[in-house]
């Protein structure tokens, strides 16, 4: 199978050509490694696991034989698992700095924390964490708006005899530039219940009324400016912000207008990933899977930010500005 478009976008124009030029050969290229690494986990793997039958059987820890036996064979499994995600990550960044360049994007792999992070921290649309990993960012533009967005993992690790991890976020983090002025501050969070109180963004903020029952059932907002919050946050906004819920499958969307920009925070898990590492890397398969996540990433623009030119007939869905 050759590279099937996911829409008719003009994005998806050419790449049949762009595959054979410069992705197919890349891909070939990297099966190589791909071969490489799966074999080293499984080498890693079975050295693992023959050492930990070795102590098993011969004792020579005594009565901690077992707790070694589990600790070498879990070591191996972890170094294997390292092994194979790592040559998948170089593979995958690799792949997506082309994609991204043929939009005309620049894309960052493996990064540093960002420094747009502080203002998803201080509106609270990411929470508190002491482990974290950032991974692709692009930036570009589509349909004449700028945005970014970036990939972030953030866990909080305990302390003590029995630590644990828990991932408190895994998703991605976006800004867009918006078209409509604004001046203050304004936040949109899925609405907590009796953990409200505690997600005011800080004390300049006020609770916002919302436009209708459904809505104040579904979001929370705050604001620094009310009058201006309740001009951005009309019923066709809250709306769009629904449809962007659906088409990450309800995924906890958190939003924030600030200083120019419409953040966004959805947990979507890792969505730029190129699938399994024990099968070929020939063909159209795995580009096929991200061009979709692009198209996603534009539906997403056109959802927050495209005009309806027309009634919608209800309530505002996806079909309201797909291109025609």
């Amino acid at each position: 199978m050759g590279i099937v478009a996911p829409s008719d976008r003009a994005e998806f124009s050419g790449f049949d050509a762009f595959f054979d030029e410069a992705i197919a050969p890349y891909l070939a290229e990297k099966e190589r490694d791909r071969v490489e690494a799966v074999a080293k986990s499984l080498i890693a793997a079975a050295a693992a696991a023959a050492f930990a039958l070795a102590v098993a059987a011969f004792a020579p820890f005594g009565s901690a034989n077992i707790q070694f036996a589990i600790i070498i064979g879990c070591a191996g499994v972890f170094g294997a698992a390292w092994i194979v995600d790592h040559a998948r990550a170089d593979i995958t960044h690799g792949l997506l700095e082309k994609i991204a360049g043929k939009f005309g994007f620049r894309y960052k792999g493996a990064m540093e924390r960002p420094p747009y992070y502080d203002r998803f921290r201080r509106l609270k649309l990411i929470p508190g964490h002491n482990r974290e990993k950032w991974e692709d960012e692009v930036r570009g533009e589509h349909a004449g708006n700028s945005f970014l967005l970036c990939e972030a993992h953030l866990k909080v690790k305990s302390s003590g005899k029995n630590s644990s991890e828990r991932t408190v976020f895994h998703g991605q983090l976006f800004m867009i530039d918006y078209a409509k002025r604004f001046l203050g501050t304004t936040v949109v969070l899925r609405d907590g219940g009796i953990l409200n109180a505690i997600m005011k963004p800080g004390r300049e903020f006020q609770r916002v009324g919302l436009a209708s029952p459904a809505f104040e059932k579904a979001f929370e907002a705050w604001s620094t400016d009310q009058v201006e919050a309740r001009d951005l946050l009309d019923p066709m906004v809250l709306e769009r912000f629904q449809e962007l819920e659906r088409l990450y499958n309800g995924k906890k969307l958190r939003a924030a207008f600030d200083d120019g920009k419409l953040l966004i925070a959805i947990e979507t898990g890792d969505r730029f990933n190129i699938g399994t590492m024990f099968a070929p890397l020939r063909g159209a398969d795995r580009v096929n899977v991200i061009l979709k996540e692009f198209d996603v990433v534009f539906d997403l623009i056109d959802v927050v930010l495209k005009r309806v030119e027309r009634p919608t007939g209800g309530a505002f869905t996806l079909a309201d500005v797909k291109a025609r």
